[in-house]
């Protein structure tokens, strides 16, 4: 009886905790005082915690939805304000930077300033500021990310201003970038900035096909997590270069070292298999 009476309690400290937790996320993402005068119907949306849980993990993701299904997560400013928001991740900061860029231009977001980008303990951080009228839509950044191979794992409001969101990253992808595999037939690219990004799933001889005869290569290789492993360039114009590509590599950037705008007019690329 006395080891029953212990598992019971053991038991009801565990759904304590278990309830604290997921009270304390609600109230984080929503603000006390939002919090207090909703209470009744936050607790009636949330009476089933324990599917809140995964192996006593609060499920993040689900109740970030779960109050925005319920119209219990306030978003809209009184008026246009600065908004802060910080995006923080396992991976290298040149990801994160350009995987957040390409999240907020396609949300919309023309204009925005980087305030901070930092990389500790292999976490990496980017803030942003920019004015708006609206919190960003957590359901709708979570599905942005994942697109680009992010994992939405938390959320944190400091204010209804000032918001820092955290990834896992799984198959990271680039935006605008032209995936290459061996084809037998030069691929045609055309970015007006002049720079191109390559997502290379296979190794092998590539070749590179400039239209212009003034450019002068320089060609960038990144493994999964845009770390830089090597780089290769010439002062030299030209209008084609072959190159080995490693097993390693997984995103090239393929750009002229002196101006850019050299390739505005486009490339052609070819991957061809390494003979044994």
């Amino acid at each position: 009886m006395k080891a029953l009476a212990c598992l019971v309690l053991w038991l009801s400290w565990q759904g304590f905790l278990a309830g604290d937790a997921l009270e304390d996320k609600i109230k984080n993402l929503t603000g006390e005082r939002f919090y207090q005068t909703n209470k009744n119907f936050i607790t009636r949306v949330f009476a089933k915690r324990d599917s809140f849980y995964t192996q006593g993990e609060l499920r993040a993701r689900k109740v970030v939805d779960t109050l925005k299904e319920n119209g219990l997560l306030p978003l809209k400013f009184g008026k246009p304000s600065v908004l802060q928001v910080s995006f923080q991740a396992k991976t290298t900061p040149l990801l994160l930077l350009k995987t957040a860029q390409s999240v907020l231009a396609s949300m919309g977001y023309a204009y925005f300033m980087v305030l901070e980008v930092d990389y500790k303990d292999t976490w990496s951080k980017a803030i942003f500021a920019l004015k708006t009228e609206y919190a960003l839509d957590p359901t709708l950044i979570a599905s942005l990310f994942a697109k680009k191979g992010f994992v939405f794992t938390d959320l944190e409001r400091h204010s209804l201003q000032d918001w820092v969101y955290y990834f896992g990253v799984r198959t990271p992808k680039i935006a605008n970038s032209a995936t290459i595999i061996p084809s037998g037939n030069y691929l045609a690219l055309k970015e007006i900035s002049g720079e191109y990004w390559l997502d290379m799933g296979y190794s092998g001889r590539l070749h590179i096909v400039a239209n212009t005869n003034t450019w002068h290569p320089q060609i960038s290789f990144f493994d999964e997590s845009l770390r830089m492993l090597d780089f290769t360039h010439s002062t030299t114009p030209t209008s084609q270069i072959s190159v080995d590509i490693p097993n390693r590599v997984r995103f090239i950037k393929v750009s002229d070292m002196k101006n850019p705008l050299i390739l505005k007019a486009g490339i052609k690329v070819l991957l061809e298999p390494l003979k044994r």
